[in-house]
């Protein structure tokens, strides 16, 4: 039988990826600045608990279909053994077409939420 591992161990093991992706991965890098910055303007603003539940999916999506996109080169390229393949090159660009897509609606959702209404109380 299949003994599962403790609920502590698995967010571990969650943690551990986050970190590792965090530490090697430029574009998560520039998706966590950007959060960073948008929870700071979202303070600053004082937003809506619905703004902030918006803002906060938008960050989330964002950071999670980066976090697939790296699972997903690294799993393509580990299968390639470095090869060049059309159907690992369009597995990637499909993964990272996604990570775009999510990017681009969280932009549109912070420029709705944040930066007009922060442009609006600067001047």
């Amino acid at each position: 039988m299949n003994k599962k591992k403790p609920l502590y161990k698995s967010i571990g093991y969650a943690l551990r990826g986050f970190w590792a992706a965090l530490k090697k991965e430029r574009n998560l890098k520039i998706h966590m600045v950007f959060a960073l910055v948008a929870v700071g303007v979202g303070i600053y603003l004082g937003m809506t608990a619905v703004e902030w539940g918006l803002v906060i999916f938008a960050i989330a999506s964002v950071l999670s279909a980066e976090l697939f996109n790296t699972a997903m080169e690294q799993i393509c390229d580990e299968a390639s053994g470095g090869k060049h393949s059309e159907t690992v090159k369009n597995c990637k660009d499909i993964s990272a077409a996604a990570v775009l897509v999510t990017a681009v609606t969280a932009l549109v959702i912070g420029i709705i939420i944040l930066v007009i209404p922060l442009i609006k109380k600067i001047f």
